[in-house]
């Protein structure tokens, strides 16, 4: 090999690398985007998920919390007074005797 030679062959190599380095570097750019973007989208799902539930809790639940307790404390009370509701029916049932 000659002197020239090797000096064109060290050129062509020294291009190739540096085609290759930046081709490497726009695919690491790429990566990183991608993967700060999949980060973001993850962050906003788990937002979503998990957001959904404690909206529909302050705008839906809690606001009627109060009428729920009120019916469910009347239910109990009926529950205590089904006596007198089972004494009522019967009176009601039977025939007036006159």
């Amino acid at each position: 090999m000659t002197p020239d030679n090797n000096h064109e062959e060290i050129k062509r190599l020294l291009v190739e690398n540096q085609r290759l380095l930046m081709e490497n570097n726009q695919l690491l750019h790429k990566m990183r985007r991608a993967a700060l973007l999949g980060s973001l989208f993850k962050f906003l799902w788990i937002l979503i998920v998990l957001g959904i539930p404690v909206y529909a809790y302050f705008n839906y639940i809690a606001p009627n919390m109060d009428t729920i307790k009120e019916n469910y404390s009347a239910i109990g009370e009926m529950s205590k007074d089904t006596g007198y509701f089972k004494q009522l029916y019967e009176n009601l049932r039977q025939p007036e005797q006159n």
